[in-house]
């Protein structure tokens, strides 16, 4: 037991102390927090530099209440939009549009739009300028343009537009998650945003920390520091430090990360939705996940852990080099995957006979079962099941590549055949 805790102590120390986890462990919430603030602050920004606008109106009715719903100034008390009125005769709009868009080219406007005559009925406007990716500024003006239509269509029909409009008001529909106890909570699609972000997490620990257990058995092994190390520790002992050292450096780099990303929740959601509702008058509630969902994402975050990390250990046993290694490490990736793109659908439809089947699966279990029981708890049976399975497959791993590690650790030349392998478990 010493020997294993001294392998587990140096493996975790040997890591933790390099720079490259250092600046990873700094630099990954620095990236989430930028990720998270740096997107809403820009929603928040807009553009001051007024816009010259030709319109081609053949309606002869939509370009005064274009003008008029976008009618915002800048800070210098310039329009934001100014509407440049361009009258034509059908007949020669071609030539006209050659015009424009010559004087768009030449920078003399920013764009020029056509609202046909036959707009009320088929609901068609074009513009064009030398750059239409800004899709703010498209959206504003499509919207007044369908608004000036909408209440001349309204008018022509004779109705009183004031009335038309109450009656085909959208419904605003609030949707409420109903927690343990009866308890509801407003829950605007928040919550499955932070489900996904946790379920990356544990797909990002299966996969990294599992294939740092793997690299770490090839280069010990490819440098023949193994043969001295096997002389004064057993190679399961060897194998288990590793993958326990290593796991202790996954769950402390989390850990951190965790704490900023709380912090952030707590303070930095605030002052967002602070300046979300002075801006737009809107609410913004950050989604708060119940403790036990956070024990379990420990739970499947730790047991998904050692079963990846188990299996890299046996792949990392059997080859010679890391170049070796990738030419197998498919299979392992493609478990890791597959839970993990269905994670998608599980949330919407946890309870599916799909979904069900899924997080049953030892080796999906970790990501397919903590997204179901995230996004609504499953019966307590499927949960116990779960879990039973999940550390029978763990045990039955281990048990099976260390039989694997302790003959190919000291094994080199040509790479093993699956005969070979179940040899060496057999005879271990």
């Amino acid at each position: 037991m010493d020997k294993l805790l001294t392998v587990m102590r140096r493996e975790f120390l040997s890591r933790v102390k390099t720079k490259g986890f250092i600046i990873g462990t700094i630099l990954t919430p620095v990236f989430l927090i930028a990720m998270m603030v740096v997107p809403g602050l820009l929603l928040f920004l807009k553009s001051d530099k007024p816009k010259q606008i030709a319109v081609i109106d053949q309606t002869g009715a939509i370009l005064d209440s274009l003008t008029s719903t976008l009618s915002e100034k800048n800070k210098a008390g310039e329009r934001l939009y100014s509407f440049i009125k361009h009258e034509t005769q059908p007949e020669k709009i071609e030539e006209e549009k050659k015009a424009l868009s010559e004087r768009v080219n030449r920078g003399e406007l920013d764009g020029y739009i056509i609202i046909p005559a036959s707009i009320y009925e088929d609901g068609q406007a074009a513009y064009r300028g030398k750059s239409v990716t800004n899709f703010r500024d498209n959206s504003r003006i499509a919207n007044a343009i369908s608004r000036a239509v909408t209440a001349r269509r309204i008018q022509q029909s004779g109705l009183e537009a004031k009335q038309v409009r109450q009656l085909v008001r959208r419904v605003n529909l609030k949707t409420f998650r109903i927690a343990a106890g009866g308890k509801e909570e407003e829950d605007q699609g928040r919550t499955k945003t932070v489900v996904w972000i946790l379920v990356a997490f544990i797909y990002m620990a299966m996969l990294v920390y599992g294939q740092m257990v793997m690299r770490s058995v090839i280069e010990e092994k490819s440098s023949r520091v193994i043969e001295a190390v096997i002389s004064s520790v057993k190679p399961f002992h060897l194998m288990a430090g590793k993958i326990f050292g290593i796991g202790a450096l996954g769950l402390a780099q989390y850990s951190l990360w965790a704490l900023v990303m709380g912090l952030l929740s707590h303070y930095g959601v605030k002052i967002m939705g602070l300046s979300a509702s002075k801006l737009t008058n809107a609410k913004f509630a950050m989604p708060s996940l119940p403790p036990e969902i956070l024990v379990f994402f420990i739970v499947f975050f730790v047991l998904g852990y050692l079963l990846f990390a188990a299996m890299y250990a046996g792949l990392g046993a059997m080859v010679n080099s890391d170049q070796e290694a990738q030419q197998l490490v498919f299979p392992l990736v493609m478990l890791v995957i597959i839970p993990f793109l269905c994670t998608f659908y599980i949330i919407g439809s946890p309870n599916s006979q799909l979904s069900v089947i899924l997080s049953l699966i030892p080796f999906f279990a970790p990501i397919t079962m903590f997204a179901r029981i995230a996004a609504q708890t499953p019966p307590a049976w499927q949960i116990a099941l779960c879990l039973t399975l999940l550390v029978a497959t763990i045990f039955g791993t281990i048990w099976i590549v260390g039989r694997i590690y302790r003959v190919g650790v000291l094994m080199y030349g040509k790479r093993p055949n699956l005969p070979e392998v179940i040899k060496w478990i057999k005879y271990a």
